[in-house]
């Protein structure tokens, strides 16, 4: 058995190695890192000798974590984090730092806030690497790995570890083509309407996040459609309706009509949400700080 010697490992090796165990891919893992494949299998190779363990064996095309790499999970992701919590008081210049965020959002958050905010910081000079990966309807869990250090959504995970501000608060109304129709009235025309949902997985629908409407009491939707952005298309120049938050006027649905719906719902808040291990990161507080500074300026044109 090889002795296993601490002064072996390194922060980049233990990133490299929870990467793959999130992504339980090499090349996904070699992408995400910005790094030749070849690079991480020679760090796993290292790894391994350290470890005495394979960590990860083929399956099929593609890989599995062995029990002992599954263990190791936790143990490395806190040793990062306290890495981590080293630098947090550093100072801090956007000019100088490589800044890497990756952002689980869905599409219309992404397009409503990013494109004003990486422009402006482009012409600042400032140049940081993003990843957007969709959101769904996120879990507790979203956040708990490395794979995501911010989160966009109506729907905020219940986790004591998480941390959130709401970035935009509204009603929720009806998108429809006043050329076509006009907004349903009451609730029985509302539930017989001709629906367009957006729908991200078989088991999640947009409406998820809108409690106060009992889909099972609505006609099956006419159109689901895997994004807001696909929402304004099929609707334009038919009777269809969607119910969406008023905030959705700002982008996606600027080119229809809306109006308020014929029964009370909740109002519904779009949040900025982080976990508390990045509360305190320069870096990390400062993009939180550009966000909520871009939203702003945004609702206020």
């Amino acid at each position: 058995m090889n002795r296993i010697d601490h002064l072996d490992l390194d922060g980049k090796s233990l990133t490299t190695f929870l990467t793959v165990l999130e992504e339980m891919s090499v090349s996904r893992a070699a992408e995400r890192l910005g790094v030749t494949q070849s690079a991480v299998s020679h760090t796993l190779d290292k790894l391994r000798l350290i470890f005495d363990d394979p960590l990860f064996v083929r399956a099929g095309r593609g890989i599995e974590s062995t029990a002992r790499a599954r263990e190791l999970g936790a143990s490395v992701e806190s040793v990062l984090d306290d890495l981590k919590s080293l630098t947090d008081l550093r100072e801090f210049d956007p000019l100088v730092e490589q800044m890497e965020f990756t952002i689980a959002a869905n599409d219309f958050p992404i397009q409503l806030i990013f494109p004003t905010l990486l422009k402006e910081l482009s012409e600042q000079g400032i140049d940081p690497r993003i990843r957007f990966i969709p959101a769904g309807i996120p879990t507790a869990t979203l956040l708990r790995t490395s794979r995501y250090r911010m989160l966009i959504t109506p729907t905020p995970p219940d986790d004591p570890d998480l941390e959130k501000v709401s970035l935009l608060q509204a009603k929720m109304v009806v998108f429809y083509d006043s050329t076509i129709r006009k907004p349903p009235t009451s609730w029985k025309q509302f539930a017989v309407s001709r629906y367009v949902e957006v729908r991200f997985s078989d088991t999640e629908s947009a409406l998820m996040a809108v409690p106060s409407i009992d889909a099972s009491k609505m006609i099956p939707p006419t159109i689901s459609v895997p994004n807001f952005s696909l929402i304004a298309p099929m609707i334009k120049g038919t009777d269809r309706i969607a119910t969406q938050p008023a905030f959705m006027k700002l982008g996606l649905l600027k080119s229809l009509d809306s109006a308020r719906l014929p029964f009370k719902t909740d109002t519904l808040d779009l949040f900025l949400i982080w976990h508390r291990r990045e509360h305190d990161d320069p870096a990390h507080r400062w993009f939180r700080q550009k966000i909520i500074e871009t939203v702003n300026s945004i609702t206020r044109n």
